[in-house]
């Protein structure tokens, strides 16, 4: 069990030990490079440099992602007991800490079915003070680029936000949306290619909290990531603070989370695999529930799947701009390995989903992977599993195809029986596009 400490000023944070792990946030003060780890260090500096004052509530959430982040980088999983659930314990200055401790149980349970550990988040006062707007000629443009825009989009540089950037911006959409990214070593410039694709106007808002361990660390960072889209979507509200500052509206706010219904879902495709190997990032009920909590602290928001009931294939293949989506099929990343080697791998479970995906639609042209044939992986242990689980679930669903059993083991669902019939509907069908692929290579 680890305690972490996070502060904006170095200097009222305890001495890191193996059971205390100091983080400095943000750049206020000069970066102690010795005493702690640091995350979110040109955070404030993105904020000032959008031209218009932000709402604290959402500082307190970016503030709160932030800290998030960095305990899940910064605790590898193979110290927690059974080598996965690991038990954190953040304590967290925040500009209005009763309304983050009145929702703090309800957050640790959300955070804990995101990520599969054990969270205890402790609030305090903050000092910090609110960052002021930039008066200059930059930011003023910033200020007139939001102006017009009604919505937040997650984009990630993944094919999935590729699709519904393209869906938003080169169609008959009246969604004017602030793209939203979160810009992680190696994707802004997949990211930037997307973009230029896209045939309307956009906002723009990219960070990266990019953690840092500190040098007294003697280990490595871990790269699970599981608690990755709360930090997405704690970004995505504060593209809402700007954009209701921008345009003087506080009626914004809807956050489009552009993700296929089966990833989303992402059902185990074998017993073993139930919480560890499944992630639960855009999880109907995660963000349900997500939201509820949000709009009790106060920020009336709206999260929008306008994907939850179509595979990624139907997504390609029904997108309004087919040359605009044949281009971003090369140029996106959906692998789970790409940022430890930046070369997709082509057979852990996004890649197979991917790849059938593509094949469902009819392109030809995709993206490099590691391991373009995916027959000669049937002998590595290592490169094998993901391949080897999605054949088993197919048998497994062929002989018993109680798929509304299988859905449930990931998490709950949406009360609505209509809703459930439609996602027990669409990750059948996800699950037939990647038996399609395999059949094509002779793997099924």
């Amino acid at each position: 069990m680890t305690d972490f400490y996070f502060h904006h000023d170095p200097n009222k944070l305890p001495d890191y030990s193996d059971e205390c792990h100091p983080v400095q946030i943000f750049d206020s003060h000069p970066l102690n490079k010795y005493k702690c780890s640091h995350a979110s260090k040109e955070l404030l500096t993105k904020i000032r440099k959008l031209g218009v004052a932000v709402n604290p509530d959402a500082l307190d959430l970016v503030t709160i992602a932030t800290a998030v982040t960095s305990a899940e980088t910064f605790e590898p999983r193979e110290n927690a007991p059974n080598s996965w659930s690991r038990i954190l314990n953040l304590h967290i200055p925040v500009l209005a800490p009763d309304k983050w401790k009145a929702v703090a149980t309800r957050l640790e349970s959300l955070l804990g079915f995101l990520t599969g550990d054990q969270w205890k988040l402790t609030f305090s006062k903050s000092d910090l003070t609110l960052p002021k707007p930039i008066n200059s000629k930059q930011s003023k443009l910033t200020t007139e680029s939001l102006k017009g825009l009604n919505a937040v989009c997650l984009f990630s540089g993944g094919l999935d936000s590729a699709v519904g950037a393209i869906d938003i911006l080169n169609g008959q959409s009246d969604v004017r949306p602030m793209l939203v990214s979160h810009a992680y070593r190696a994707d802004g410039a997949k990211q930037q290619d997307i973009k230029k694709l896209l045939k309307k106007p956009y906002g723009e808002l990219s960070y990266s909290i990019a953690p840092q361990l500190s040098s007294q660390a003697n280990h490595a960072n871990d790269t699970s990531m599981r608690g990755r889209s709360f930090n997405f979507l704690a970004m995505a509200v504060l593209g809402i603070a700007a954009l209701r500052g921008a345009n003087n509206d506080n009626t914004i706010s809807r956050i489009i989370v552009p993700e296929n219904g089966y990833i989303s879902i992402n059902p185990p495709l074998t017993r073993r695999r139930i919480g560890s190997h499944s992630t639960r990032t855009t999880h109907p009920n995660f963000l349900s529930q997500l939201e509820g909590l949000l709009n009790d602290v106060g920020f009336n928001i709206h999260f929008v799947n306008p994907y939850q009931f179509k595979t990624k294939g139907e997504m390609l293949a029904e997108c309004v701009d087919q040359d605009a989506v044949k281009q971003a099929i090369p140029l996106s990343v959906s692998c789970s390995h790409w940022h430890r080697e930046h070369i997709q791998c082509g057979y852990c479970l996004p890649c197979l989903i991917r790849r059938a995906s593509v094949f469902h639609a009819g392109f030809e042209k995709d993206a490099a992977y590691a391991v373009p044939r995916l027959k000669s992986i049937l002998k590595e242990y290592e490169k094998r599993d993901d391949v080897h689980a999605v054949q088993t679930a197919i048998l497994r669903l062929k002989k018993s195809p109680d798929y509304m059993a299988w859905l449930r083991q990931s998490g709950p669902l949406p009360q609505n029986k209509e809703t459930r019939v439609k996602l027990e509907s669409t990750v059948k069908r996800g699950l037939a596009e990647v038996e399609a692929f395999l059949k094509s290579v002779g793997l099924a």
